[in-house]
């Protein structure tokens, strides 16, 4: 609760984590221009 408050962000709990780590690795790699929108810029990228 305390993180969704500080970060308005949505916070689901789900229960299996691995699982839902491995389908959302998945959606990235068959769209990888999804991949470019929400990528942060790093110092190694610039």
């Amino acid at each position: 609760v305390r993180l969704r408050e500080e970060t308005h962000l949505p916070i689901v709990l789900v229960d299996d984590p691995l699982i839902t780590v491995v389908n959302g690795t998945g959606k990235v790699l068959d769209d990888l221009e999804l991949l470019r929108k929400v990528s942060i810029a790093s110092e190694w990228s610039r």
